[in-house]
């Protein structure tokens, strides 16, 4: 590692991906067969999606972990990886196995907070709105997941009591553009992503 980064292989795939969230990916062109194994052995690999905003303050992507691996019905490799943190990319180049690799510097984002669970008594009384909207949301989120077949087996325990772990899996999930949801890669973009989320399920209840 050198100056707080690490040089990592880059996975290109339209898929947006917070840190704690889950995906399935099918694997079947040799050089990211070969990713895989190498992203076994070494520090894991990172998803870039190559439709990113060119307006963008950062190239970024999700640096993730294998965490399971299966066949599909046809014989195609299938993956589970979680995202366990964003990275900032930079440095990309073509390497042996024609697979791309960067040089990427993890940044904090939002999603890894974690919130108190008690609270004064003024506290709890002043969040009384915003806590049953999120009751909304998690009960919303919790029967989402249970009742799609993959998500149900990606995410074992449903949900999380933590705001910040509902509202990023609602942003992974929702059907919203890619561009659009890439305004919520940074630090400060947390209420602008709750008050979105609030906005369209609430309109859909």
């Amino acid at each position: 590692m050198k100056n707080n980064t690490i040089d990592l292989p880059i996975f290109p795939i339209s898929i947006f991906l917070l840190p704690g969230g889950v995906a399935r990916l099918r694997i079947f062109e040799p050089r990211y067969l070969k990713l895989v194994s190498m992203a076994t052995s070494g520090n894991g690999f990172v998803i870039y999606a190559k439709d990113q905003d060119p307006q963008q303050l950062k190239s970024w992507g999700s640096w993730v972990d294998i965490i399971n691996f299966d066949k599909g019905e046809d014989g195609v490799l299938e993956i589970d990886v979680k995202c366990k943190s964003l990275v900032e990319i930079s440095d990309v180049n073509l390497r042996d196995h024609d697979l791309d690799f960067a040089e990427v510097r993890a940044f904090t984002h939002w999603s890894q907070k974690r919130v108190f669970t008690h609270r004064s008594q003024k506290s709890a009384r002043s969040q009384k709105s915003a806590d049953t909207n999120l009751s909304t949301l998690n009960t919303s989120l919790s029967l989402l997941i249970t009742n799609n077949a993959l998500l149900n087996k990606l995410y074992e325990s449903k949900t999380d009591d933590n705001p910040y772990w509902i509202i990023a899996r609602w942003i992974e999930l929702l059907p919203i553009p890619l561009q659009v949801k890439n305004n919520f890669i940074f630090e400060s973009s947390y209420s602008d992503a709750k008050k979105l989320v609030n906005s369209i399920i609430s309109n859909s209840l």
